[in-house]
């Protein structure tokens, strides 16, 4: 009996020895200095700056059209650019005369695909949704003139699943 609390006891402490101190946290350590804390922080903001270039670099790369020139076959239900036969991948904008936006949507392989938004002439935001696949997917907003939210549902897989405002 001894022996066996005895083997408890020695695998409890080898268990608790091999805690990987590897995994790096933002918590603060008690032995941590502050300048220690500053360095990591320039760290992470480092990458952070990394990230978003690299974000901006891939935007450049996605391909813009008019959304005026695209079309819906009506028999797949997929969105081509103009007269192309292959399904539409990029964003798509729209603008008012005066070149302010008044649309934009993302497409992958034909389908919505990421954020919409829609804007009234004057620049403040009129909609702005959630699509994945093709169906409405995440929170749908719609402010009126004034810039005061007038609905708010959310949906999933196409389907509201409630109703916010």
């Amino acid at each position: 009996m001894i022996w066996r609390v005895n083997f408890v006891f020695s695998l409890v402490i080898i268990l608790c020895s091999c805690e990987d101190d590897s995994v790096a946290t933002l918590e603060n350590t008690p032995t941590e200095s502050t300048l220690t804390r500053r360095e990591r922080m320039r760290e992470l903001e480092a990458d952070l700056e990394v990230a978003k270039w690299e974000n901006t670099r891939l935007s450049l790369k996605l391909r813009r059209v008019d959304g005026a020139s695209l079309v819906r076959d009506k028999k797949t239900n997929l969105w081509h650019h103009d007269v192309e036969r292959t399904p539409f991948t990029g964003m798509a904008l729209e603008s008012f005369p005066d070149d302010t936006p008044r649309a934009e949507a993302y497409f992958l392989d034909g389908q919505k695909d990421g954020m919409e938004r829609l804007w009234y002439p004057d620049g403040k935001l009129k909609e702005e949704g959630q699509w994945f696949n093709n169906r409405a997917n995440g929170l749908m907003r719609s402010w009126d003139e004034d810039g005061k939210i007038s609905k708010a549902v959310r949906y999933k897989n196409g389907e509201l699943i409630e109703v916010l405002r």
